[in-house]
């Protein structure tokens, strides 16, 4: 997992760098920045894109929302989590699609928790929906996979790119090779993945892309947890 982290303050560098190290996970890498623009240049000069990106709000010149706004616009998929000494930045920083906050002052037990989050979710991002259709095979990761429709024998799958696949499975194919935390069932024919739900109104589940699913009164409670343990960060 190939951590940034950004913030102009030496002193908490320091401190998350310590933090990192304490915590022994051969699987984490990690480059620091002081500066957002400083981490814009490197991202342009190598040609690199980090898995995950910490990042503190109120940096002097470039605010790290700033940053994530303008870095959204060429990458929807990469984990943003913003550090702030002030809780009212939590409704902003909302705003550009962010994995976590972290309030400070920063302690051990936060950055270790947040990571633990960060490695398990990107765990779950990179696995796959695996099938064949006409002779074809296709291998869609979860993480770029919106809704799946079924209509009869046949199965629509809709993906964040605009892009629809066909495939031939019943329901209990499709749900064998799903992760039953990450998609959760709109009604008998719609499965969606829970990271893509902007909300839930009434008898519609709002997608972040805008769209509008039709969510059936006996499959409300159960997605409706499902969300909610995603956004606490249990998926």
């Amino acid at each position: 997992m190939r951590i940034a982290v950004c913030d102009d303050d030496r002193a908490i560098i320091e401190q998350i760098e310590e933090y990192i190290e304490t915590i022994h996970d051969k699987s984490l890498e990690y480059e620091v920045f002081f500066c957002a623009e400083e981490l814009q240049r490197y991202i342009t000069e190598q040609d690199e894109v980090f898995d995950v990106y910490i990042l503190d709000i109120e940096m002097k010149e470039m605010s790290g929302i700033d940053f994530a706004k303008k870095f959204r616009e060429d990458n929807a998929n990469a984990l943003i989590i913003f550090m702030t000494s002030h809780s009212q930045y939590v409704f902003d920083v909302f705003e550009t699609i962010t994995f976590d906050f972290i309030e400070k002052p920063l302690t051990f037990e936060k950055i270790k928790k947040v990571l633990e989050k960060t490695k398990k979710y990107l765990g779950v991002a990179k696995k796959s929906f695996v099938f064949s259709y006409r002779k074809n095979n296709y291998s869609i990761a979860f993480s770029n996979i919106s809704y799946l429709e079924k209509e009869g024998r046949k199965v629509w799958v809709y993906t964040t790119d605009e892009k629809r696949y066909q495939c031939n499975m019943t329901l209990v194919e499709i749900w064998s090779r799903l992760d039953t935390e990450t998609f959760g069932l709109l009604n008998k024919s719609l499965i969606v993945n829970i990271s893509k739900i902007e909300g839930i109104i009434g008898e519609n589940v709002i997608l972040q892309d805008g769209k509008k699913l039709y969510l059936s009164r006996n499959y409300k409670k159960e997605l409706k947890k499902k969300h909610l343990d995603y956004l606490r960060g249990k998926v």
